[in-house]
């Protein structure tokens, strides 16, 4: 059932058995895996079925600095299905490296193993409709060229490593008939959670308050509470919650807010294959239930242990649209509709600056002699592309062109080290609800920048060890252009981290807030390490996980006690 919160009286209490607070990815699957076996749930979302400005703005952050961190307003999204609503569907797993106890990383020790979370990878696959969870080429027979090009076996570098591309899901949009008509799922819209109510005498929630944009003050009480309104937004709601507690929930440990993580990502070298050109795999692949799919450039455990790396991947990549010295028709008028008024619908903004590039507003005609130049097969190109990645149910996930000079940008994708004065923090300024905001202060160690040079530089080795190819950089100093394009905010990784220990994090195992067995977090704040992936993949492993915990404690204390979710 959908219910919106404007509609409900002042004062009104929501009971449920479990409150879960965000109706993002993590949300939405803790919901009905939690329905399905019997549990009434009460689905809070801060924001409206679709986007607006207002919902929205409560998020902003008060101060961050942009040439790191992007605006909240664009990385995040406060509606029916979080941030699935503007990312570009790609779904990839941590890798078991991730899980190691890594000598050169500190503060990178997990409380749990790969083992343990690969047996939800299948079933979060099935989720973001993305095939098999498959993720590497030799496990699917039918693909037959194992390599990226001919010749360049797998070593310490390989090119094996998969992404598997969602449609991309938007899971407002593909669970919202599941959630309007389960009969155990109330979900309130255009509610926000304001403070979470502790005992003062006792780690126990007491109830959460919430509130319309037009004041309406709620409260719900449940039996079990779940955090799931994304990594900054959660770790601000622990913050503010800090009336029996200084400091806020969770940060006995004084940890809460910091180890913010994201990625480093960009281009700082070009990658040219000596094999013939036909035989590059530039693009994606799809397998045999047409899942499309990208091969990336990697190293094995071992190698990254032996030479004190972090993860570290790359792919084929393009070059930056705006820039019309590529000479390519297809992206120049890829550029001109990226650019234009139309621009907005075609991609989101996040993705439409990545594409486009920095500093291209100048070269409008420049763009149009490209395609007047290159019409043929700009004309030939244009509407097959378009239908696959506009009009298909199964969208192709980017734009790829083959280079007759087997030349292609190669984007790295890097993980961040913990940093503990990476961090997040209140300000004073509060939104229009009147909880404080956030200050973001993300930072970057040598350490990152470090490895991601070193990367390049053995895959350089192994390029012309086998002689398939070479790096060409594109600057003088590929460490100072690292530390210009390093900068995140999409990612956001570490604020409640998990721990073995009390006094070593925010969360335990389990997820719980340490000392308590009602309050847990399903984001990627509870992740120790950022690894090489995006995080979407893993929230949703991490909530499958919760979700089967969560439902054995229910069951283990008494059977669900409400037919479905109460408002008295």
């Amino acid at each position: 059932m959908l219910i919106d919160a404007e509609t409900l009286e002042n004062g009104k209490v929501i009971e449920a058995d479990v409150a879960i607070v965000g109706a993002g990815p993590a949300g939405i699957v803790l919901a009905l895996e939690l329905a399905k076996a019997g549990h009434a749930i009460a689905l809070l979302e801060s924001g409206r079925l679709g986007f607006t400005e207002a919902n929205q703005q409560l998020g902003d952050a008060h101060r961050f600095d942009p040439s790191f961190h992007a605006p909240m307003g664009e990385c995040t999204r406060r509606q029916l299905g979080g941030t699935s609503t503007i990312w570009g569907g790609r779904c990839v797993p941590y890798d078991p490296v991730d899980f190691d106890q890594r000598a050169h990383i500190a503060h990178a020790d997990w409380p749990v193993t790969y083992d343990e979370l690969s047996p939800y990878f299948q079933r979060a696959c099935d989720y973001f409709f993305c095939g098999d969870a498959k993720f590497n080429l030799h496990d699917i027979a039918d693909i037959t060229q194992k390599s990226i090009v001919p010749e360049l076996p797998d070593e310490e570098v390989l090119t094996s490593t998969l992404e598997r591309w969602s449609l991309p899901t938007n899971f407002g949009k593909e669970y919202f008939t599941a959630l309007k008509r389960s009969s155990k799922i109330h979900l309130f819209y255009g509610l926000t959670c304001t403070e979470i109510e502790t005992a003062a005498d006792r780690n126990q929630v007491c109830s959460l308050q919430a509130k319309t944009l037009s004041q309406k003050a709620l409260k719900i009480k449940a039996r079990k509470y779940v955090l799931a309104g994304g990594a900054l937004n959660t770790t601000r709601l622990l913050m503010v919650s800090d009336r029996q507690r200084p400091g806020g929930l969770g940060n006995h440990s004084g940890l809460l807010g910091r180890f913010y993580m994201g990625h480093l990502s960009g281009d700082i070298a070009a990658i040219h294959f000596t094999t013939p050109p036909d035989k590059t795999i530039f693009g994606f692949d799809r397998d045999a239930s047409n899942i499309y799919l990208r091969r990336r450039f990697s190293f094995t455990r071992e190698f990254q242990h032996q030479k004190g790396l972090t993860n570290v991947v790359a792919w084929l990549g393009t070059p930056p649209f705006g820039d019309p010295s590529h000479g390519s028709g297809i992206f120049s008028l890829a550029y001109l509709a990226l650019n234009s008024p139309f621009g907005k619908y075609l991609a989101a903004k996040a993705i439409r600056d990545t594409a486009i590039g920095k500093n291209q507003k100048d070269f409008y005609w420049s763009h149009v002699r490209n395609v007047i130049g290159d019409l043929g097969k700009t004309l030939a190109f244009a509407p097959s592309f378009g239908y696959r990645r506009y009009l298909a149910k199964r969208k192709v996930p980017a734009l790829f062109v083959h280079s007759a000079s087997n030349t292609y940008p190669l984007h790295y994708h890097a993980e961040q080290v913990p940093n503990f004065d990476s961090r997040v923090s209140l300000a004073d300024e509060t939104d229009a609800l009147g909880m404080r905001r956030l200050n973001i202060d993300l930072r970057y160690l040598d350490q990152d920048i470090d490895s991601v040079v070193r990367a390049h530089q053995y895959w350089d080795e192994y390029l012309q060890r086998h002689r398939c190819g070479y790096l060409e950089y594109f600057g003088a100093d590929p460490a100072a252009s690292i530390w210009e394009q390093a900068g995140d905010g999409f990612h956001q990784n570490g604020t409640t981290r998990m721990s073995k220990k009390m006094d070593e994090g925010v969360v335990d195992i389990n997820c719980n807030i340490h000392g308590f067995d009602d309050l847990f977090v399903a984001s990627s704040s509870v992740f120790v390490t950022s690894g090489q992936a995006n995080s979407t993949f893993m929230i949703v492993v991490f909530a499958l996980r919760m979700a089967n915990f969560l439902n054995k404690q229910l069951q283990q204390s008494h059977p669900p006690t409400l037919s479905t979710a109460v408002i008295s």
